[in-house]
């Protein structure tokens, strides 16, 4: 672990920077023309894919893991200091999928230009589809839980309003954004709500096996996680189970995997370009970065406390009966937008089956 590398530490924080300040800079352009509002936008993406390209050289010529880390919050608690850290780890793990985030995403912007051309609500969807760029990047570099969560939810946000985004729920628009035939077919306010409040309640266990997990070994920290598995003893060895397990459950709301994955299909109520990005390409895969991510920790724990290797088997069963599962269902689908939602489902499936 290095504590301070200047030159990998420029790259990735520009990576979740450029896109949030690009989302914010497009209210500010709006004021002064469509075309540079909408160029501005793509621009913000293309400068975030520039940034996360920067840091493929990391792979080959630096001693990785590189945890860029730096004190954010310092408060007395009980007499005591507790601070809080903020970080960056750059490993192969983050590296890659910051580059497919950003890179699909630079290219979905560049499609919008001409897709979304006309739509009167513009500002708004340039706004949330950086702010999403940003917050996704910010969940993947995060070298902790505490800070990876402000990412996490900051998607779970985006994805709210962008399944929404034709709120109007307008009748005359059924062919265009309503998910489903005939009376059995939503409107997309009610598919974002829907998304919104599925995600959630995985979320919740996912906050209850991180505070397990913190109160077992003492830190948020991912690398300080698998350093403190490897020696784990004492009465808070049996909370390493509970945790992983609730851990578990917002990976399976985030990826859509059994039993919450039929927000998904559902998601498809947003703009097809919305749909590529976010609930096809991205934010679903969320939930298998962070399974991926406390694998070690959870692997390294095992010679402690060997009944963990029942989370590697529901992993691995959940992901089995959801590639399943769905594949039966886009068998049977008759909408076009909702076979290719419940293939993604599916395919995330043989990715938990892998991990596991």
């Amino acid at each position: 672990m290095v504590e301070t590398i200047p030159s990998a530490m420029l790259p990735a924080i520009l990576c979740w920077t450029i896109p949030i300040a690009g989302a914010f800079a497009t209210l500010a352009l709006s004021k002064v023309g469509a075309r540079a509002r909408d160029y501005g936008a793509v621009l913000a993406s293309a400068l975030t894919a520039l940034s996360a390209v920067s840091l493929l050289p990391l792979l080959f010529g630096e001693a990785l893991p590189i945890d860029l880390r730096f004190d954010w919050v310092s408060l007395p608690f009980s007499g005591v200091p507790l601070s809080l850290g903020a970080g960056f780890l750059i490993d192969p793990l983050s590296i890659i999928l910051c580059n497919v985030v950003a890179t699909i995403s630079c290219l979905i912007m560049v499609y919008s230009l001409k897709y979304m051309e006309g739509d009167p609500s513009l500002t708004r969807y340039w706004f949330f589809m950086n702010l999403f760029i940003g917050n996704m990047l910010l969940l993947v570099l995060s070298d902790n839980f505490v800070q990876m969560l402000f990412g996490w939810e900051g998607v779970g946000l985006c994805s709210y309003a962008l399944i929404g985004f034709w709120y109007r729920d307008s009748k005359e628009d059924w062919l265009k954004c309503w998910v489903g035939e005939g009376k059995e077919s939503y409107p997309p306010s009610h598919s974002g709500m829907k998304a919104f409040m599925m995600t959630r309640f995985g979320d919740v266990l996912m906050l209850a096996g991180v505070f397990l997990l913190i109160v077992a070994l003492g830190t948020a920290n991912f690398l300080e996680l698998q350093q403190g598995a490897a020696s784990i003893a004492g009465p808070y060895k049996f909370l390493l189970l509970p945790a992983a397990l609730l851990i578990f459950g917002g990976a399976v709301g985030k990826s859509a995997q059994l039993p919450l994955m039929e927000w998904l299909p559902d998601a498809m109520a947003g703009p097809t370009t919305v749909s590529a990005l976010i609930h096809a390409a991205t934010m679903v895969k969320a939930g298998v970065y962070l399974v991926a991510r406390v694998f070690p920790i959870f692997y390294i724990a095992l010679v402690a406390d060997p009944e963990l290797i029942a989370f590697f088997q529901v992993v691995a069963w959940v992901g089995a009966l959801t590639a399943f599962v769905a594949a039966m269902q886009a068998m049977v689908s008759t909408e076009l937008k909702k076979v290719l939602a419940y293939s993604t489902v599916s395919q995330i499936g043989y990715m938990m089956l892998g991990i596991g």
